[in-house]
């Protein structure tokens, strides 16, 4: 299993199906401004640092895309990461239904040990549609795919884009705190 082995940096997989907010979601916690048209996403990288706990984490961002047809490019990726931030928009269903039958049993082929968060996006839509993905499923689903935790946000007006990524940070160290102790146990005997 490749990690990333600073401690205080934190490599991230962003994905789910196509246009639904995962660039956005990077972009913004990078400061970059918001952009409302849509470019088809192969690969992209972004860098940001944030202070979780009195401390400062750096994090590498890997947005992937979202079609379903580069899963050889993306499972490759996949092996690099500490963490997978699983993304679906809380005003497509679609994108929900996505998570559980394409994108959790994609990642799962490949890793079963690294932490999952999952992640509404386009909250602010919401008001828009009557029907949305409410909290409480997002909630459920998060439970049933084993998730580190759920958390809903808007790159538009940036509402709990910090608390996504500081979730991936507290996941990824809980993590990685479980897996040294297991090390240890193990090498002790």
């Amino acid at each position: 299993m490749v990690v990333s082995m600073d401690k205080y940096t934190v490599q991230c997989s962003l994905v789910g199906d196509a246009m639904i907010g995962k660039s956005s979601l990077a972009k913004a916690i990078t400061g970059q401004n918001f952009d409302e048209g849509y470019i088809a996403t192969t690969e992209d990288s972004y860098s940001a640092s944030l202070s979780v706990a009195g401390d400062k984490y750096s994090l590498s961002i890997l947005d992937l895309s979202g079609q379903h047809d580069y899963d050889q490019v993306r499972t490759q990726e996949y092996r690099s990461n500490d963490i997978f931030v699983v993304c679906f928009s809380a005003v497509d269903r679609e994108s929900l239904e996505s998570v559980r039958d394409f994108w959790v049993p994609e990642i799962q082929q490949v890793d079963r040990k690294r932490p999952v968060v999952l992640v509404a996006t386009q909250t602010d839509l919401r008001q828009r549609e009557t029907d949305h993905i409410t909290k409480e499923e997002g909630q459920s689903l998060a439970k049933q795919i084993g998730a580190f935790c759920y958390v809903e946000c808007s790159a538009a007006d940036k509402t709990g884009v910090k608390g996504v990524y500081e979730q991936v940070v507290m996941a990824t160290l809980k993590c990685r705190k479980r897996r040294s102790s297991l090390i240890k146990r193990v090498f002790s005997r």
